[in-house]
């Protein structure tokens, strides 16, 4: 594994396992809590990360097969979507498919070589980035909506710094 991969790995693993600390201490009655963002519990925030990097996993194939992001494309939207069906499934439901899908986030990360790293296109939030930036971005936003659910729970889990 090149030095580049080893240390978005490490972003990731270290992401991860701070939202994972956070992420056990969610019962089902705290699973409720309000969250900063208005529109969104403690729930729907595990629910919106156990879709969100199986929406990035796909961004990376997109950026690759050098495909734009789709005329009219609303992150919003698609986040709203995916929380609601989603709305029922346990918090252990949620926690598994975290897992599953970081497993192949490695995968992918692994099957890249350097060139594709580089790789850049439009990030369903707008912006440009490479394909190593997306890896960076789900880090970032697991780290940021890991400090969510930590604040809507009253936990002094210090995010890491990724």
């Amino acid at each position: 594994m090149s030095d580049r991969k080893a240390k978005l790995k490490a972003k990731l693993d270290t992401a991860r396992s701070y939202l994972l600390a956070v992420a056990a201490q969610v019962t089902d009655d705290r699973a409720l809590a309000a969250t900063e963002n208005p529109e969104w519990n403690v729930h729907d925030i595990l629910a919106h990360l156990a879709v969100a990097e199986r929406g990035l996993q796909a961004t990376v194939q997109r950026f690759l097969a050098g495909d734009p992001l789709p005329e009219g494309f609303s992150l919003d939207v698609w986040n709203r979507r995916q929380v609601a069906k989603h709305k029922d499934r346990p918090v252990a439901e949620l926690l598994e498919s975290l897992r599953a899908s970081r497993q192949d986030t490695l995968a992918l990360l692994d099957s890249l070589s350097e060139e594709q790293l580089d790789v850049s296109g439009t990030h369903p939030a707008g912006f440009q980035t490479t394909v190593a930036g997306i890896f960076r971005v789900m880090a970032i936003h697991e780290r940021d909506h890991g400090r969510e659910i930590a604040a809507a729970l009253g936990l002094a889990v210090e995010p890491p710094s990724v």
